[in-house]
């Protein structure tokens, strides 16, 4: 647990740039998706449902095409506890795929001529509203659909287990906001708080709040009675009394064991981003919108719009897509366009097959669900693989690489991503090797990587160079992109790193070895003098301790705001001002007898300014930009 909690961001970033999970049994041949074929398609699926229940409480799929549903499955329960079965009118979290919303919105506007897609959004917003920005360069709202406005991970707490702690967006969007750094449009980086951004953008063009427009906008035109998008719920009564009688329920891997975490409510402060909620059949109406024909989509109005929603705003280096304004492409049957979502107590995902004009909805009341996310794909569509060429240009890409989805960039969580955010490849023999579960990487094409990983699945990279032709970064066809950083960035780093923690601990074993001998010099000359270094000893332990602290309350610290960061730098600097000032008080004593181990005193004074360094490389003075 504690493990957990301390690389939560790094979790997150290795479950969606490394493991591609499958099923947890093999199931039946994938089926076609097509009407003529309901009933092999619902057989499919309730076997599928079968071989997972132990790990299943309850699940909702919709199949369709664009004329009409194939199936719809409710299956489980939505509360054991109180023997609450899943039927149509069962309420669920959306997660992430709220972020479509977000987008859809934002392509109505577009075709009004409300909102450029490529005018620097701080156009549309307050002045001064965007801080921590490092680069003059326009931020776009194609740079937000394609998660490329160079934000890293922010960490401060965007959501609340009380109701009472729900803020206004912007306020929540302000005091949360991360560092940007990269350039916009140049790093994939998945961010929760850029597509909140892109929330409140909307309800600055449109001129009224962003959960108001999605209803008046879509869920009304779509007629979606009973889908919520406010982070309270307290915009369809109907909707949020279904969902106070869902519970969720996480489940232990490989045990498959599963645990009744109760209703498990999280109120979203950056609610576009992820706090929509509804019924199955709702998010199918949505879903088969935007499945449908251009010229037929009751979203729009021009006959193009949703043809150019669909049609992909970021590619790869072969002009293969990639991003589809904010759609996610992935390689199942003949290449799937969607979103999955997970919540603190919910897990969703939206498929559409756009050249066979097919689709499924699906959500479950279980926490970072995987079997389903990307089970389903695989068994109605089957997997698609890069078919692999001969005769190209080989490319090294051995060298260290770190997820962009990190908190890397900077704050005082960048020195934890020197221990937990890096991907080394080396090269081995004419393929590639590395960690993070990667037994092997193949280059297939001149452009994409084939990588396999231990157990017996495959993903695939694309490198992209930059201009004088060397490896800048891999990109994977999930939210995110591994940056390449130089060998001497990342000894530089490594070392910058262990020279600090030894900065800290040395001082702090000295302390402890003073405080036992510190009786031997109570009646000496040397006692004032001995007092002053165990003072001056005694900062880096308290430092350590500190650091204990924070390792035994790690989600506390992640989620624990501004304040929080604020006391720990400050806290920080000001022991270690303490312990130099005291260091030199130490060495600038007149005294007959001079000190037993003056080399003990230089020790002490070495890490004192390691230290200092370290705390202006790290950046452990800055408590913003998270």
């Amino acid at each position: 647990m504690i493990k957990r909690t301390l690389c939560f961001i790094l979790a997150i970033v290795c479950i969606a740039a490394v493991i591609v999970p499958v099923s947890a049994e093999e199931t039946s041949q994938p089926v076609s998706v097509s009407y003529k074929n309901k009933d092999k398609v619902e057989a499919a699926i309730l076997d599928f449902i079968e071989e997972n229940k132990k790990s299943t409480p309850s699940v909702s799929i919709t199949v369709f095409d664009d004329k009409q549903d194939i199936c719809t499955i409710a299956y489980g329960y939505a509360n054991k506890a109180d023997n609450i079965a899943a039927n149509k009118d069962t309420v669920y979290e959306w997660g992430s795929v709220s972020k479509l919303l977000v987008w859809t919105s934002a392509m109505q506007l577009y075709e009004q001529g409300k909102l450029d897609l490529n005018e620097d959004i701080r156009t549309y917003l307050p002045k001064g509203f965007l801080k921590n920005l490092s680069y003059d360069e326009p931020i776009t709202m194609i740079d937000l659909m394609n998660h490329a406005g160079g934000f890293q991970e922010t960490v401060s707490k965007i959501e609340e287990d009380d109701v009472s702690g729900i803020i206004p967006l912007d306020e929540a969007l302000s005091s949360s906001a991360p560092a940007q750094v990269a350039r916009p449009g140049e790093t994939v980086s998945y961010s929760n708080w850029g597509a909140a951004l892109g929330g409140y953008v909307v309800s600055c063009v449109s001129g009224i709040d962003y959960a108001d427009y999605v209803h008046k906008y879509i869920f009304d035109k779509l007629g979606m009675k009973h889908t919520y998008m406010r982070p309270d719920a307290s915009d369809n009564e109907w909707a949020a009394k279904k969902r106070s009688e869902l519970h969720s329920y996480a489940v232990s891997f490989p045990e498959q064991d599963i645990t009744d975490m109760g209703e498990c409510r999280a109120y979203i402060n950056l609610y576009p981003a992820g706090s929509a909620g509804g019924t199955i059949s709702d998010l199918a109406k949505f879903a088969k919108a935007l499945l449908s024909d251009s010229k037929d989509c009751p979203l729009f109005e021009n006959d193009d719009t949703l043809d150019l929603m669909r049609s992909p705003s970021r590619t790869f280096g072969d002009g293969s897509p990639r991003i589809c304004h904010g759609m996610f492409y992935t390689l199942y049957g003949d290449g799937l366009y969607g979103h999955g979502g997970n919540t603190k107590g919910c897990s969703s995902d939206l498929q559409l097959d756009l050249k066979n004009k097919t689709g499924y909805v699906m959500m479950i009341n279980t926490q970072g669900d995987h079997i389903y996310t990307s089970g389903l794909a695989e068994l109605l569509y089957g997997k698609k693989e890069i078919p692999k060429e001969s005769g190209f240009e080989k490319v090294d890409i051995s060298g260290h690489y770190k997820f962009g989805r990190s908190c890397g960039g900077a704050g005082m969580l960048k020195i934890i991503s020197t221990f937990e955010d890096g991907l080394p490849i080396e090269k081995e023999g004419n393929d590639f090797t590395s960690t993070n579960g990667i037994t092997r990487i193949t280059q297939i094409t001149d452009t994409f990587f084939e990588v396999s990983l231990i157990n017996n699945t495959k993903i695939y990279y694309a490198a992209k160079k930059d201009a004088s032709g060397n490896v800048q970064l891999l990109e994977s066809y999930q939210a995110i992109d591994l940056m390449k950083i130089s060998d001497a960035e990342y000894y530089t780093e490594w070392i910058m790193a262990f020279a600090f923690i030894a900065s800290l601990i040395i001082p702090g074993i000295l302390f402890i070895i003073h405080l036992l001998r510190i009786r031997k010099f109570k009646n000496t000359s040397l006692a004032k003098f001995k007092k002053t270094e165990l003072l001056a000893v005694l900062m880096p332990f308290i430092t350590i301790i500190e650091a204990v602290v924070i390792f035994l309350n790690t989600r506390t610290f992640f989620y624990g705001g501004k304040l929080v960061y604020a006391g720990i730098a400050i806290t920080l600097c000001l022991l270690t001002f303490a312990e130099a000032f005291l260091l030199v008080r130490c060495r600038s004593y007149k005294n007959e007898n001079k000190p037993e181990k003056t080399i003990i005193l230089n020790i002490e004074t070495v890490c004192c300014v390691l230290t200092i360094i370290g705390i202006a490389y790290w950046r452990l003075f800055q408590w913003w930009g998270f």
